[in-house]
């Protein structure tokens, strides 16, 4: 009996093995890291990728309530709170509240919109002589005029830009960016248009079309 007990003892466990080594602990974490430095930067550009989606939807929403104010106003734009109610209260009535006024990665939370509405189509800009672009039938090109931008983290207390006024720089590339988030989202930033249309576009697209003659991103009547 004793000898076949230390026989039973010597005999390899069947189905039984050892833990993992360091070794082998170390390669797991090791492979575990490498995986994860790989997935994080595509998961943090899909939520960029997102908020940028969701300020682009936000500001389609906004044209889409722009273009019903101005059917019931006799094509009349919403406005800045200079000659008329300012547009962040006019549309609330057509979009049911302001939660579509904020961009996701807007960072200044001591504003109640990230947006704001190129004054040359106000019905008196200041500083400007051109004739009158407040309503939409006065723009020559809709599809080409910008209404409403992102503003700068530290563009505040305004609901439109001065780029009418050449007093405050006009809309120069440095005057612009100083107002507008152009790279807000990455690259570049998303822009409403006076026909409602909707488009991100990169910092490198806009500037040469601020000063291209003729150009009609923000002046209506095109530049000098």
């Amino acid at each position: 009996m004793p000898v076949e007990a230390a026989r039973r003892a010597q005999a390899p466990a069947v189905g039984r093995r050892g833990g993992f080594t360091l070794i082998e602990l170390l390669v797991v974490i090791a492979l575990i890291a490498i995986l994860a430095g790989l997935l994080l930067p595509s998961i943090s550009r899909g939520k960029s990728r997102a908020r940028a989606a969701e300020c682009l939807n936000n500001l389609r929403q906004i044209g889409i309530a722009s273009r019903m104010y101005a059917d019931d106003n006799d094509e009349l734009l919403p406005q800045s709170s200079h000659e008329h109610a300012s547009w962040v209260g006019t549309l609330q009535a057509y979009l049911g509240g302001t939660s579509v006024f904020r961009c996701p990665v807007d960072s200044n939370r001591q504003r109640l919109y990230s947006y704001a509405i190129n004054d040359y189509l106000t019905t008196a800009p200041s500083g400007s002589t051109n004739q009158n672009f407040s309503r939409i039938t006065a723009v020559p090109a809709p599809a080409s005029t910008l209404y409403m931008a992102e503003c700068q983290d530290d563009y505040e207390g305004s609901d439109h830009f001065h780029f009418a006024d050449e007093a405050d720089g006009g809309y120069t590339p440095p005057a612009f960016i100083a107002q507008v988030a152009a790279g807000r989202h990455g690259v570049g930033a998303n822009y409403l248009f006076v026909d409602t249309h909707v488009e991100f576009m990169s910092w490198s697209a806009v500037k040469p079309k601020l000063q291209e003659p003729g150009g009609r991103l923000v002046r209506p009547g095109g530049n000098p």
